[in-house]
């Protein structure tokens, strides 16, 4: 460590090598040179560093960063990374328990659904006209409410177990 050169000269405005600032931080002289490059540390002279400026520097760096510089701090930018992290894991975990699915496989599913309905909707009227004619309006009433509740029916079926299968198809 180097030694004041004046009385007067204070501990925080010792200039430093490379070497010397990291063994302060804990690092490697490599390490020191890439913050340097990165911009965090500021050299005053080939190798130098101020110390007092350095340690403060390197401690902004360590934490996060300035959080008024515009740029996403690390600490915030890894949190973040982490709390999707969890996210897409609890999603998985849905998935596989069968509480989840992809919309695809949704969309697949609803579409099968709608079309079978849809086609036994629009059968109804060629199955049930021969059966109906010349019955009274109580008849042809109650015939065509149960043929609906049948066609319909099916879109009231959902399982999960539907979603299950097909997704494993």
């Amino acid at each position: 460590m180097k030694k004041l050169k004046t009385k007067g000269e204070a501990v925080h405005e010792i200039q430093i090598l490379t070497s010397e600032l990291g063994l302060i931080v804990g690092k490697t002289p490599q390490w020191i040179r890439q913050l340097t490059r990165d911009g965090i540390l500021k050299q005053v002279g080939r190798e130098k560093y101020i110390l007092g400026d350095a340690v403060q520097a390197y401690i902004e760096h360590a934490s996060g960063g300035k959080e008024d510089n515009g740029k996403p701090r690390y600490v915030d930018a890894r949190t973040e990374h982490e709390l999707i992290k969890k996210e897409k894991a609890e999603m998985e975990l849905r998935s596989l328990k069968g509480q989840l699915h992809e919309a695809k496989d949704v969309r697949m599913i609803m579409n099968d659904m709608i079309i079978s309905a849809k086609s036994k909707l629009q059968a109804i009227p060629s199955r049930i006209a021969m059966q109906l004619e010349n019955e009274s309006a109580t008849v042809i009433e109650e015939t065509i409410s149960k043929e609906l509740y049948e066609a319909l029916k099916i879109l009231s079926e959902y399982s999960p177990d539907k979603f299950k299968k097909k997704v494993e198809d």
